[in-house]
């Protein structure tokens, strides 16, 4: 019997997705193969997009070494559609096309990055998770921070390993 892959790490309710697309339509999103592009497809093929249900978290440190300055923990409220038509609509799910117009209309976020940038996710105060299509780096911008540039904060060095590093709840207080 062949085993599925694991989207997530166990503990994480991940709902409302809408179907899954098929693999030759995200394909054609991600021009150049970079390293976590095949866990991109297979999540999307899977699921377009999702809800994170009890709250979702990443440490960078699960992956990296950071200084004690770096920030360390993000909390990720849901994953973006990939819209199939111009009008798609989720009641619960922002559309990545939603995310880019909006970032470039009222935030002037340059048509360069968002070429290059999808905005697969956010948290819940509508900062942006973003994949690079080009080297499949996942960084993060604050979104009132947002200018024709960002100042776009390296989060993982791939797809996979930010998916991998997803938990359902947040690390036991420690003092370090």
């Amino acid at each position: 019997m062949r085993k599925t892959a694991q989207l997530f790490r166990n503990g994480v309710n991940f709902n409302d997705s809408l179907p899954g697309l098929n693999r030759h339509s995200i394909e054609t999103l991600l021009k150049a193969n970079f390293p976590g592009k095949d866990h991109f497809i297979l999540l999307y093929s899977k699921k377009n997009g999702g809800y994170f249900d009890g709250g979702a978290y990443i440490y960078r440190d699960d992956f990296q070494q950071l200084d004690r300055t770096d920030r360390n923990l993000f909390e990720i409220e849901a994953f973006n559609f990939l819209p199939t038509t111009g009008n798609q609509e989720s009641w619960r799910l922002l559309s990545t096309a939603y995310v880019s117009k909006c970032r470039e209309v009222h935030y002037g976020l340059s048509t360069a990055f968002l070429s290059r940038h999808i905005p697969f996710a956010s948290d819940a105060g509508d900062n942006d998770f973003w994949l690079d299509t080009e080297t499949g780096i996942i960084c993060y911008t604050e979104t009132e921070e947002l200018g024709s540039e960002p100042n776009a904060l390296l989060v993982a060095p791939d797809f996979r390993t930010f998916c991998n590093a997803i938990r359902g709840s947040l690390k036991p207080f420690t003092n370090q």
